[in-house]
């Protein structure tokens, strides 16, 4: 369980670390958490992460669903809402979830990449998920924890040959995120080769049943009444199902990333922009452009997934990405995704793949992830980053 305990106490760490900077730079007004914990203190870091999906969640979890809240699948807030009667707090419930999950993840991942990497591959692959930039959504009542271990478990069952552990644990990961569904085409490889039955690829049903229950739950919640709420909810997000599908999503992302550079290499305002400071439009165009370079990055590892680990793995990063640009978001296009790369595990495994006998790229690549890492956590508690 060194896995487990490895990725446990470096989130910790950083979430004790970021609390204190609440009370170096304190939130006021509406960015201070609603929700409460046990005491001041309790509040204190309980809230550290309490910002934008969380607060959804909560909402979920408290009251049920909505038209608009729907957009979140019901796995995670369900389970919070079942531990909230054992720790009487929703706010706790959801993050010691959240952090035991991606505990499980961690070692998870550990089993998949030891026989492809060995010992030392496995260990680096949990430091990079443990320092992943978007890690502290780890420590936050956000589901990524929970779908991370449901995914990962999912995976590796597969890689054993263990078609219904494979297709429950599946099926589990897409009751909770609906991107669980770019699992498919990855186990169907994977249970399919070793043994050509079709009857071995019987239990992967159990993955688009997810996602059929949860409308038919939607269907008949009176409060909703709507078989695809959980796709109509997606317009408050502004992210829209393109034309082409993931086409239309790196079009969308090609445009505002590349006018967003522009408009920071040419049109950046002197002095800081002062008296008043940089608006919410350059700070969108960086957004747009930082998010365009992360993906060129997201698709050279899937490649090198796909070359370093089997086709298996680059095949599910790949729909991953699939999924994720065939929604993608008005003005912001690739809006969340680091959060959703961190969840591509192939990816954390193909970087542990390219610095396994590159001792000083190993060095640099924990120290520049421990960094941002810390940043992204400061920022996203201070409520200036949106993960």
């Amino acid at each position: 369980m060194r896995p487990f305990w490895t990725l446990v106490g470096i989130r910790v760490a950083f979430w004790v670390g970021t609390a204190l900077t609440l009370l170096w730079a304190p939130l006021s007004g509406v960015a201070i958490p609603a929700d409460r914990a046990y005491g001041a203190l309790g509040d204190l870091l309980f809230g550290t992460f309490e910002h934008w999906d969380a607060q959804w969640f909560l909402h979920v979890a408290k009251d049920g669903y909505n038209p608009v809240s729907a957009a979140f699948f019901p796995l995670y807030p369900a389970l919070v809402h079942a531990l909230a009667w054992v720790f009487r707090s929703y706010l706790v419930a959801g993050t010691l979830l959240s952090l035991a999950s991606a505990g499980v993840a961690a070692w998870a991942l550990a089993e998949i990449a030891r026989p492809l990497l060995g010992d030392r591959g496995a260990r680096d692959s949990v430091l990079y998920l443990a320092l992943f930039p978007t890690a502290f959504v780890f420590t936050a009542l956000y589901s990524d924890g929970l779908f991370l271990a449901l995914s990962t478990l999912s995976f590796l069952a597969a890689v054993r040959g263990r078609a219904w552990s494979a297709g429950i644990a599946g099926g589990l990961a897409v009751a909770t995120r609906l991107v669980g569904i770019a699992l498919l085409p990855a186990l169907v490889l994977l249970l399919w080769r070793g043994r050509r039955r079709p009857d071995r690829l019987v239990p992967l049903l159990l993955l688009p049943a997810a996602v059929l229950a949860y409308a038919l739950y939607l269907h008949l919640d009176s409060g909703v009444g709507d078989w695809l709420a959980w796709r109509h909810a997606q317009t408050g997000w502004q992210r829209e199902s393109g034309t082409l599908g993931p086409l239309t999503g790196i079009w969308w992302a090609i445009q505002a990333g590349g006018h967003g550079g522009l408009q920071i290499l040419l049109h950046l305002p002197r002095g800081l922009n002062a008296p008043d400071g940089f608006t919410s439009t350059d700070r969108l165009a960086f957004w747009n452009a930082a998010h365009l370079v992360l993906l060129v990055v997201a698709f050279w590892l899937t490649w090198v997934a796909w070359r370093r680990l089997g086709p298996a793995y680059g095949l599910y990063s790949a729909a991953t990405l699939v999924v994720i640009l065939s929604a993608p978001s008005r003005g912001f296009p690739l809006v969340s995704l680091p959060r959703f790369l961190m969840d591509d595990f192939p990816i954390v495994l193909a970087l542990a793949a390219l610095t396994r006998e590159r001792p000083l790229a190993r060095e640099r690549l924990l120290l520049g992830l421990g960094a941002l890492s810390a940043v992204a956590g400061v920022a996203f508690a201070h409520a200036t980053w949106i993960a």
